[in-house]
């Protein structure tokens, strides 16, 4: 039997333990972690292997050779470049004979792959998944199935609402040499993201295999420290050591009388004083601990030394090469990377690396949103700066903006800086609307653009958002390998003579005036002489949307209309007196409309003549009916799996077919990419006019509004009384983080009978006129249940039945 074993990853999450060091030879019980994986393989009769390799790849052949000395037959591979998971696996072709298994290099488990080997075979399978229960599911790809263990979906690495299961893939595959028949040679190919699919997509089956017993991807500092730990306690029986007591001490190890260890793994040549403790640590090889010290539940690199009376307290990782002085106190959770000298005396309260990180992971979608000058503060943004810089190429240009606030201009200078460190032009558009930064990107005006705001939800953060050279918000795939360059810092500098220019552009908001003015009929809202409320929100939008409104011919009276940074971000009561003060004053003033548009002018509140402002539901399907009435001929319009029915009740009279995605920013601008889809909208006041710009823009919308309201001469009320009504129930209930991917399995299993829909969480499809929707939070520790009905009796009833299912699955 053969074996691929992927032994390429950079571990950057486990820096500064993989500094020198690929993640692999990180080591276990004071032994690389493949060494622990080739005694599993050789326990199931496996001791052919074909090892691919990346990352410091000397190391690993150096220590292995060609295996013989382990009872093992090795080759290496070293590809050129990254070519995915499946890509790489693609290399090994000329070697493989028959079927093979695919395992990761740097996971710990005690799996039956001989069992699994059996199912694979008795299932005749070109590709079958080793499946793993799993309390957290969102570092890893989840998987669902069918009753006859044929995999019926999949996701890699999901968002916290894209749970669906708590069921994972392990990484662990066998394989049937027909395999290579759907793998491209040359290109990049991911197992969970191109080879499976395209294999369902041809009807061929692909099973999974429920794995029992322990397994553990070493991916992380807290990880590496557990699964020491666990090894140690015993917990995979095929690892074999010799314990002292309740530790293991290594070779040439000098443990003086009177020093106490305690559930711990001692490295080879390593001295421990007299009255010095560690409990629950791992130690390499070459440190000396000296008298009095106390090492609580940390990881210390080779060759450190920790001097007389200093206490590390608990999840310190500290790198090689370290020297930590006399009676220096270290807090918990920090890092100290290689060769660090801290001087006695020393209180150490946050990590010592090449500079400040503070983010385990940096992006939420194209976002980094942190505490305002202390997650997010000059040094940071210099470095992101200078790291986004690298990942655009040298010579590029790049457009940045900002809101009114004083900490985004500071933040924005800072990342500037870094940008232009790097061999990158920068064009600043200074205080500018988001919508306005995107229109120009859109234009060609640069390789990419970051905008940065105080957040519009939390007063004491910052808001970085990055978007690609069309405008759109930067991909996942673009914002992790920026974050891989981040962590791992493996990046360059520009030479002095390249550093990169600095320009200010004038005349970008009489481009965007001449665009906006040409998307329009502007006749047909002049003649209607609206009268409108508009409330600025102390945005950016009051400096520059007065000056297009003069075409319109609008009696318009302004709230709100001075840039106010200390009135840009609301809480939910600040908001609630605004918005009953913007409605109280439409509805006084007897006027036409009312428009309240965010400080980042691209959210949207309407108000008729009478006041009444529209939740987010009906806020969508009234905007999506006027776009119908006066655009004939429409094709496609996009929506999210949030919207409700009335939507597609709405799209079923014009012949307009209804496109679901997920609910985000970046999911509705994919669906603009296709040219049928001529109107998108989500539940969070922001629609989108594709023909204009693909996101949303509060202005834009505005007047489009006052344009097919004119073109109709039907008031806002009178359009809302035509569109049919359905009755909608929601519910928050909490649950934790762990629990997330549970329920959602679980409520899949338990409605199988029904038709489903797995874009965002999971809607279920009881009958044609009643929907379930449950979806996990991505931030906050919950689930949304949502039901739609078309009474309101029965949607009561059904929301309470399914309270009760999930509940039940909680407890």
């Amino acid at each position: 039997m053969q074996a691929v074993i992927m032994a390429g990853g950079f571990g950057t999450r486990l820096r500064p333990l993989t500094n020198n060091m690929p993640k692999p030879m990180v080591p276990v019980v004071n032994k690389p972690m493949l060494e622990h994986l080739f005694s599993l393989l050789k326990n199931h009769n496996i001791t052919d292997y074909i090892m691919l390799l990346y990352y410091q790849p000397e190391i690993i052949k150096k220590h292995f050779g060609d295996g013989s000395k382990f009872g093992v037959n090795l080759r290496y591979i070293t590809p050129d470049r990254d070519y995915g998971t499946a890509g790489a696996v693609k290399l090994s072709e000329e070697f493989i004979k028959d079927d093979f298994l695919v395992i990761s290099g740097d996971v710990l488990t005690n799996f039956n792959l001989s069992d699994f080997y059996n199912f694979h075979k008795d299932r005749d399978s070109v590709a079958t998944i080793s499946l793993y229960s799993h309390e957290n599911p969102l570092q890893y790809g989840i998987i669902l199935t069918n009753n006859n263990n044929e995999i019926v979906r999949f996701l890699e690495k999901p968002s916290s609402s894209e749970v669906f299961s708590d069921t994972i893939n392990t990484g662990i595959y066998y394989f049937n040499k027909k395999v290579f028949n759907y793998i491209p040679e040359g290109e990049n190919f991911d197992f969970s993201k191109d080879l499976f699919p395209s294999l369902l997509d041809n009807k061929i089956k692909i099973f999974g295999f429920n794995s029992k017993g322990y397994w553990r991807d070493v991916g992380t500092l807290e990880e590496y420290i557990n699964s020491n730990l666990d090894v140690l306690n015993n917990k995979l029986g095929y690892i074999n050591f010799e314990k002292s007591g309740s530790n293991l001490i290594g070779g040439a190890a000098n443990i003086e009388f009177g020093a106490v260890i305690e559930n711990s793994i001692i490295g080879n040549n390593v001295t421990v004083e007299k009255g010095a403790e560690i409990k629950n640590s791992v130690i390499w090889d070459n440190v000396t601990v000296k008298a009095k010290s106390k090492v609580l539940f940390d990881v210390v690199g080779q060759n450190c030394t920790i001097e007389e009376n200093t206490r590390i307290n608990d999840f310190v990782f500290i790198g090689d090469n370290c020297h930590i002085g006399k009676n220096v106190f270290v807090s918990s959770s920090i890092k100290i990377w290689d060769r660090k000298k801290i001087d006695n005396n020393s209180k150490v309260t946050r990590s010592l690396i090449q500079e400040d990180t503070f983010f385990d992971e940096l992006f939420t979608d194209s976002r980094i949103t942190g505490l305002s000058n202390l997650q997010i503060n000059p040094e940071f943004g210099a470095k992101l700066g200078a790291v986004y810089g690298a990942s655009v190429g040298m010579n590029k240009q790049v457009l940045v903006g900002r809101d009114i606030d004083d900490i985004s201009n500071m933040i924005k200078r800072s990342i500037t800086s870094g940008i232009l460190s790097a061999g990158v032009n920068v064009s600043d558009l200074q205080v500018i609307p988001i919508p306005i930064l995107r229109q120009e990107l859109k234009n060609g005006g640069g390789a990419g653009g970051i905008f940065v705001r105080k957040s519009p939800f939390d007063k004491g953060t910052t808001d970085i958002i990055f978007l690609d050279k069309d405008g759109k918000d930067l991909s996942s795939s673009k914002t992790k390998g920026i974050e891989r360059l981040f962590f791992s810092e493996e990046y360059q500098r520009a030479n002095y003579v390249d550093v990169g220019t600095l320009r200010f552009p004038e005349r970008t908001n009489v481009k965007y005036k001449e665009h906006f003015l040409s998307c329009l009929d502007v006749d047909a809202i002049k003649k209607k002489k609206f009268k409108i409320v508009l409330d600025y929100s102390f945005g950016i939008a009051s400096t520059i949307f007065p000056n297009i409104l003069g075409e319109f011919n609008c009696e318009t009276v302004s709230l709100s209309a001075h840039l106010d940074k200390d009135k840009i971000t609301r809480d939910a009561d600040e908001f609630k007196k605004a918005y009953d003060n913007f409605s109280f004053v439409v509805k006084s003033l007897g006027f036409d409309l009312g428009f309240m548009i965010d400080a980042g002018g691209e959210k949207l509140w309407l108000a008729t003549n009478e006041g009444r402002v529209f939740d987010d539901d009906r806020f969508l399907i009234i905007v999506a009916k006027l776009y119908l009435m006066t655009t004939p001929g429409v094709k496609k319009i996009a929506v999210p799996v949030q919207a409700s029915r009335e939507i597609d009740l709405v799209a079923a009279e014009y012949g307009t077919e209804v496109i679901r995605v997920k609910d985000s920013h970046y999911s509705m601008m994919s669906a603009c990419v296709d040219k049928e889809v001529k109107f998108a909208g989500g539940t969070r006041r922001g629609v989108f006019f594709p023909e204009f710009l693909y996101a949303t823009d509060g202005m834009f919308s505005i007047a489009k509004i006052l344009e097919m309201s004119a073109k109709i001469n039907m008031s806002i009320e009178e359009v809302d009384k035509i569109i049919p009504k359905l009755h909608r129930k929601k519910l928050n209930l909490n649950c934790t983080r762990e629990e997330k991917g549970r329920i959602m399995r679980r409520v899949m299993e338990d409605t199988m009978q029904f038709r489903q829909q797995l874009i965002d969480g999971v809607k279920i499809f009881l009958n044609d006129t009643d929907t379930v929707l449950c979806i996990p939070d991505k931030a906050r520790d919950l689930v949304h249940l949502n039901v739609e009905s078309d009474s309101g009796e029965k949607a009561e009833k059904i929301l309470e039945e399914y309270r009760q299912k999930i509940k039940s699955i909680i407890s």
